[in-house]
């Protein structure tokens, strides 16, 4: 019995014409002679030989890059088991993967599951130990839990590693204002916001720690860069009314309580 052949273009070439009728298109016949379209062939390499692909497209995501995605979405929307499988695949694929680490053990954290939380911390330590980002997250892990010789061990560290990066100093500095070492944390906050000028969180506790010091001019300026950088946040403008206060400018306290009042929450 003969087959017959179907053509793999015909479908396109049926939708072609569906869409343009032969009798709806206008313009000259193309010539029978050869020569007679010559004028078009410059232009051929023009033409697209792939139809429906963007050339400015992006590249495709590879599929740690995927896996990652679809996991910081899963635990997005508090999909803790999913979130924790798929950063599993993604470290199964590439163990070395620092991010991907770092934000399961975020996501161990914060669901109270601090042992697993400090062994992802510490393997990411151990896969890039001169790298200062594992060091920097486990440093505030630490501090977090008030093991603050492990915590700031980490963060010298990480200082040392990167002198001129704002984090180390930021994280020592937040570790040091919660252990109640008001003059050291200044410092340190004082350093991480010259590295990073749009750190309204540096200026914050810079703030802060000065006001625990009795330096509240200098607490002033810093909160009042704070309150600039991050205009929806009460917290600096709340103490800078109690800053105010206490260097006998009441009528200024009272108009910061009430820019806090507007600024929280409803």
């Amino acid at each position: 019995m003969r087959r017959s052949r179907h053509s793999r273009t015909s479908g396109r070439q049926q939708a072609l014409g569906d869409l343009f009728a032969p009798d709806a298109l206008e313009g000259d016949p193309t010539p029978r002679n050869a020569d007679a379209s010559f004028p078009l062939r410059p232009f051929s390499a023009e033409i697209p030989q792939a139809i429906g692909v963007d050339p400015h497209a992006e590249a495709a995501e590879t599929a740690t890059e995927r896996l990652r995605r679809l996991a910081g979405d899963a635990a997005a929307r508090g999909r803790r088991a999913e979130a924790e499988e798929l950063y599993g695949q993604l470290l199964e694929l590439e163990p070395t993967h620092l991010e991907g680490r770092i934000e399961l053990a975020r996501l161990h954290e914060g669901h109270g599951d601090t042992d697993e939380a400090y062994r992802q911390l510490s393997e990411a330590v151990r896969l890039h130990p001169d790298h200062a980002d594992p060091l920097v997250a486990r440093g505030a892990f630490l501090a977090r839990l008030k093991r603050h010789p492990e915590a700031e061990a980490d963060l010298h560290r990480a200082i040392r590693l990167t002198p001129d990066v704002a984090d180390p100093h930021f994280e020592l500095g937040f570790a040091l204002w919660r252990k109640g070492l008001a003059v050291e944390a200044a410092e340190c906050l004082r350093r991480a916001a010259a590295l990073a000028p749009g750190r309204a969180d540096a200026e914050h506790y810079l703030g802060e720690s000065l006001h625990q010091i009795g330096d509240d001019v200098g607490a002033l300026v810093a909160l009042e860069r704070a309150a600039a950088l991050d205009g929806g946040n009460p917290k600096p403008l709340q103490l800078m009314g109690r800053v105010l206060d206490r260097l006998g400018r009441p009528e200024e306290a009272r108009e910061m309580y009430r820019r806090a009042r507007e600024a929280a929450p409803g």
